[in-house]
């Protein structure tokens, strides 16, 4: 014969059911408080860790979504305090550890700014289901996590691909400078940033959602790893308006000349021995790619450049001169390219100019993949470039140098390139 209580089965001798002189009845009945006292104090046990584990996720939920408040530029420390605070007490209304606890959780929060983190404690009380017959008191029960901000306020780079080997990958020589700024891979792969051969990457952080490739002397820091990822911070910008293709556009530019705003419907070519200035605006490189040849320069300020369509990638070739700034105002301010988000992820944009001191403004690729390759420093004259892309490569021996010295120009930068969306991360 079986008994079967909550969490546990208690099984007799058959012979106890099956004597008939009733000489086990008694000691049977001695036995039966016990096993009531037993099967009570399991149920009770069982509750009050249901609820240390409600208590304990309510908590967790509350520091991470406090730590991300925390992160904006004009969140007040008493308002976050107050938001934690409430969403504790939210998650544990209504539910079936309230029901058993005595009370809503006293809550307490803590606001630190060297680390920048939130650290929140709760305590409750239980009452015991069977407190009363078997003797138990009431438990107090304690949890507490902090929630910390993972990295530095400005993105010199963002890795979107979440599964490639290498979304952030330097060989050779290849350096990245990140000045007061932080790179960033949401890949989960072992290898979601490398940095191989006599490669260095350094920035004032270095956080990858997976691995990390290399030899210590490839990174500066080490990076960490098994990072949060980093939602897109420019996956909601609306992308610019398509005007209608106009004959008046060329796609191919053999001689120096001006140009203007628009559609470039096949792309635009800018062949050897040619310099093009273009006029502030923006410019939609449509069905072909904007390539600038050997020999040939393209200089801008207050220029925006949008990809979309079959082939529209950049190409800047070795012997090439650019010198772009982005807008200052408009669809596309802050941003230097943008590439269509209906583009394909096999797009490869190459820049490998010698002479690209100047690209001043977020490169934001989302689809393609950037390689970057040249014998001189790239955009080391910048105030500031940001870069955005599904990955990154650099190969051979550039130099990527990316300044966060957003105060030295009037070109913005973009919302959540700095100062916003940081990824938090439970420490403890």
């Amino acid at each position: 014969m079986k008994f079967t209580w909550p969490g546990m089965t208690l099984k007799l001798p058959r012979s106890i059911w099956t004597c008939r002189d009733g000489s086990l009845v008694v000691p049977f009945a001695l036995c039966l408080p016990v096993l009531v006292m037993i099967c009570g104090g399991a149920i009770d046990y069982a509750v009050v860790t249901n609820q240390r584990l409600r208590l304990q996720a309510a908590v967790d939920a509350a520091a991470l979504a406090g730590a991300r408040e925390l992160g904006l530029s004009d969140a007040r420390r008493e308002n976050v305090a107050a938001s934690v605070e409430a969403m504790v007490r939210a998650a544990m209304t209504g539910s079936a550890a309230e029901r058993s606890a005595s009370g809503s959780p006293l809550v307490m929060t803590l606001v630190r700014d060297e680390p920048l983190e939130v650290e929140i404690s709760a305590r409750q009380t239980t009452t015991p289901i069977f407190g009363d017959m078997i003797g138990i008191a009431p438990e107090a029960i304690e949890v507490s996590t902090v929630a910390r901000i993972v990295g530095r306020p400005n993105i010199c780079v963002l890795g979107l691909d979440k599964s490639a080997g290498g979304t952030i990958s330097l060989e050779k020589n290849a350096r990245v400078t990140g000045q007061n700024c932080a790179v960033y891979s949401n890949s989960t792969h072992r290898n979601s940033i490398a940095s191989k051969n006599s490669a260095v990457l350094s920035a004032s952080l270095i956080c990858a959602a997976g691995g990390r490739e290399g030899a210590p002397g490839n990174f500066t820091p080490e990076p960490l790893t098994d990072c949060p990822t980093f939602d897109d911070p420019l996956g909601s910008r609306p992308e610019p308006a398509i005007e209608p293709c106009s004959d008046t556009k060329p796609k191919l530019v053999k001689a120096s000349t001006f140009l203007t705003p628009g559609t470039y419907c096949g792309g635009l070519r800018i062949e050897a021995g040619a310099t093009v200035d273009l006029d502030a605006g923006i410019y939609v490189i449509k069905d072909g790619p904007l390539e600038v040849s050997d020999g040939a320069s393209l200089i801008g300020k207050g220029v925006g450049f949008f990809l979309t369509g079959a082939d529209a990638t950049l190409n800047f070739k070795a012997a090439s001169s650019i010198d772009l700034a982005a807008p200052r105002s408009g669809e596309m301010a802050g941003m230097l390219v943008f590439e269509g988000r209906s583009q394909p992820t096999t797009g490869v944009h190459e820049i490998r100019s010698d002479n690209a001191g100047n690209l001043l403004g977020t490169i934001y690729l989302s689809r393609g993949r950037l390689h970057v390759d040249a014998n001189s420093p790239i955009a080391d004259k910048s105030a500031y470039t940001a870069i955005v892309a599904r990955m990154l490569t650099l190969y051979g021996g550039p130099h990527l140098v990316l300044n966060s010295n957003y105060e030295q120009t009037d070109v913005p930068v973009p919302e959540g390139i700095r100062g916003a969306a940081q990824p938090v991360s439970i420490v403890r």
